[in-house]
């Protein structure tokens, strides 16, 4: 009994800790944007009053140009992501074709690929369709890229589902888009929600593709103009600051709202089929 208690404590002597260090950054990132140069110099780790929201009016007018880009491009790629994941997933995990299974462990062996390893090659194929500096070059890629795991876990989701009322379905006259529209979709918001979740983070956040692919600065995307304007204002921490609470804060609230749907859809994804 004793030493279970021990290990009680230990463990949650340890959350704390993690939970410490995990919100500790927030706490110095939210102070030091409604600061000043005085602010931040004179008072680091406190809270300044009163507070100099000006920080947070000259970095809106700068981001929200960043922000529109961001929400444009996330929006698209997660719309094409999922329209290919569910079709081919759909396609993996209930129709019979020739090379199906070959096609499908193909797919899975350009999941071990870095990204970075055909990123020139990425870059050629934009180039040659006339992409380059444009949203486009960004959003085509990216689905192309960000489709695999998405398609593995509905090709998991779908192939639990019993062939039983797909065979009913047809029997009652449905075609196969008539089947994913009113059978498929209806049942498989878990998975559907769990794929748009991991787009929308994974594009939201992608720097290395969009630094690499826009130059215009009225194109760039969030991680991209932030990059940029820690060059520019380098010694303006509170604006910086601001500019980076700007974005984290919806994010942070999303990721609370939906941390349960993700968890979820990602155990049910993997355990099934």
């Amino acid at each position: 009994m004793h030493k279970f208690t021990v290990s009680k404590l230990v463990i949650w002597i340890i959350l704390v800790l993690t939970m410490l260090f995990t919100i500790f950054p927030l706490y110095l990132m939210v102070v030091t944007s409604t600061k000043d140069q005085v602010g931040f110099i004179t008072n680091f780790w406190g809270i300044q009053l009163p507070v100099c929201w000006d920080n947070y009016i000259q970095a809106w007018d700068i981001v929200k140009v960043y922000a529109f880009n961001s929400i444009k491009i996330t929006f698209f790629t997660v719309i094409g992501v999922l329209f290919v994941s569910v079709f081919a997933g759909y396609a993996f995990a209930k129709m019979q074709f020739m090379f199906k299974e070959f096609l499908y462990y193909l797919l899975l062996m350009f999941q071990m690929i870095p990204v970075s390893l055909i990123l020139i090659s990425m870059l050629i194929n934009v180039n040659a369709l006339g992409l380059n500096d444009t949203h486009s070059g960004v959003i085509l890629p990216q689905v192309a890229t960000g489709c695999i795991m998405p398609i593995m876990l509905s090709r998991s989701f779908f192939g639990a589902i019993p062939d039983s009322i797909f065979e009913s379905a047809r029997l009652d006259g449905a075609g196969e888009l008539g089947i994913i529209r009113h059978i498929v979709l209806p049942i498989s918001k878990p998975v559907i929600g769990t794929i748009c979740l991991f787009t929308f983070f994974s594009s939201f956040n992608n720097f290395m593709w969009p630094y690499i692919v826009l130059s215009s600065d009225n194109l760039r995307t969030i991680p991209v103009g932030l990059n940029r304007l820690v060059g520019q204002y380098g010694t303006n921490f509170g604006f910086q600051m601001a500019s980076y609470t700007i974005v984290s804060v919806p994010l942070m609230i999303l990721i609370s709202c939906t941390m349960r749907i993700y968890v979820s859809g990602m155990t049910l994804g993997s355990t099934k089929g």
